[in-house]
């Protein structure tokens, strides 16, 4: 009796783990996030390493972090590799300007704070899930 089926081997499909899923929703939401809160407060300059902009590019400045945000969910949601490096080096640019930040600008620093020890814990588990990330 011959078989319709091939006889060639199908690559398994390897699904995305929970983890980086949840990740990746948390990502998008944080531009949603983000967008309320730049329209809700129009006025607000961004603080960019000790200095804030204010016009045009300020407004481009801010309006980088949410694309960055879905940018960096969508990546993760579908497990792709490009999304660990995009987050890695955003939050490294992130660590360096809160670093600057909380050196110059005045106080307090609570919200700082707690964004540098968020951002380092999250980047160490990515850092230890890093191998999840497929091409």
């Amino acid at each position: 009796m011959s078989s319709t089926v091939s006889e060639q081997s199908i690559p398994a499909v390897r699904r995305v783990p929970l983890d980086l899923v949840f990740f990746g929703v948390l990502m998008v939401l944080s531009g949603f996030g983000d967008i309320y809160i730049i329209f809700a407060n129009p006025k607000y300059a961004l603080p960019i390493f000790g200095m804030k902009l204010s016009g045009a590019a300020g407004w481009a400045f801010k309006l980088i972090h949410p694309v960055i945000h879905f940018a960096s969910g969508y990546g993760a949601i579908f497990g792709k590799r490009w999304a660990y490096l995009f987050f890695m080096a955003y939050s490294t640019y992130g660590l360096t300007n809160a670093a600057v930040n909380r050196m110059v600008l005045p106080g307090p620093h609570r919200i700082r704070t707690v964004f540098f020890i968020m951002t380092l814990a999250v980047m160490g588990y990515l850092y230890w899930r890093r191998g999840q990330f497929r091409n």
